[in-house]
């Protein structure tokens, strides 16, 4: 392992959305049964989504949809869209070794909440206000459950607001970042404008602010003993030749166009279409 390269780890991982097994030849597995040991309730109704859905209407919510899946049959899945056009879908998954109703849900490709109940009628709730489009800070007011951290209410905000609270996340000191590195790109206003984010021991800078990134700003893999290699799009990693904090931010920066302004918000397919028109 090249020395140095697990100083950069805060917001190594990335929260992605689960992508739906396939079997080979392009045939849906057989949709799992929910144990009706842990969910009675769901067992009764046939599936989650038919649970979900009878749940929110004896109890006067409106859901809009509740699929079962985007792309294939589920028993142990449930979805529901939102009337925000900012918010994508509320998911909702079964734990499997006890009773466990598993939420993520995401918006502009950020995972803006994630929490977990017991109770049917309160992920019901939680899916009524989502469905709703309601401010996050409501949306955990009528789902305590669910969690909203300091980084989703930056996304709320605005891109210019995520951005800088994710910088803020890595200026702290105390954190096991490359704080030379991290200062250093910081001060360079272009790259200050972007969204930054590690992945594998390397800085790296996103022009959109959801996932999938950009991935095409250069990134800087830090080595050890203050040096660092640059790697562009494209090309394979390279230690040398290696440099200096300050000289691996000024080569990205040489390779940005001009037309690279501040993150946006959205994901990499978003930039590219906007970009396109």
């Amino acid at each position: 392992m090249i020395p140095g390269l697990l100083r950069l780890s805060l917001g190594g991982s990335l929260n992605r959305p689960d992508h739906v097994g396939m079997t080979h030849h392009g045939q849906s597995r057989q949709p799992l049964q929910p144990d009706s040991a842990l969910y009675p309730d769901v067992a009764a109704a046939g599936s989650l989504a038919a649970a979900l859905a009878q749940c929110a209407a004896e109890n006067g919510l409106d859901l809009g949809e509740v699929r079962s899946s985007l792309d294939r049959p589920s028993l142990i899945h449930a979805g529901v869209a939102s009337r925000n056009p900012r918010l994508d879908h509320f998911n909702v998954n079964l734990g499997s070794e006890e009773r466990v109703f598993l939420v993520a849900a995401w918006g502009e490709g950020v995972n803006l909440t994630c929490g977990s109940t017991e109770d049917l009628k309160a992920l019901a709730k939680a899916a009524a206000a989502w469905y709703e489009g309601v401010p996050l800070a409501e949306l955990h007011a009528a789902a305590p459950f669910l969690e909203v951290g300091t980084l989703a209410a930056a996304h709320e905000r605005g891109p210019e607001h995520a951005v800088a609270e994710k910088w803020r996340g890595y200026l702290e000191p105390g954190l096991s970042v490359d704080l030379d590195l991290i200062r250093a790109a910081y001060a360079e206003p272009r790259l200050r404008a972007l969204f930054p984010f590690t992945s594998h021991g390397s800085l790296q800078f996103s022009r959109c602010t959801g996932w999938p990134f950009s991935y095409d700003v250069s990134k800087i893999h830090p080595l050890g003993g203050d040096r660092y290699a640059v790697q562009h799009r494209g090309e394979k990693f390279a230690m040398v030749p290696a440099y200096t904090a300050q000289e691996a931010v000024a080569l990205v920066v040489a390779r940005m166009p001009e037309t690279w302004g501040p993150a946006v918000a959205g994901t990499e397919h978003e930039l590219r279409d906007r970009e396109s028109c």
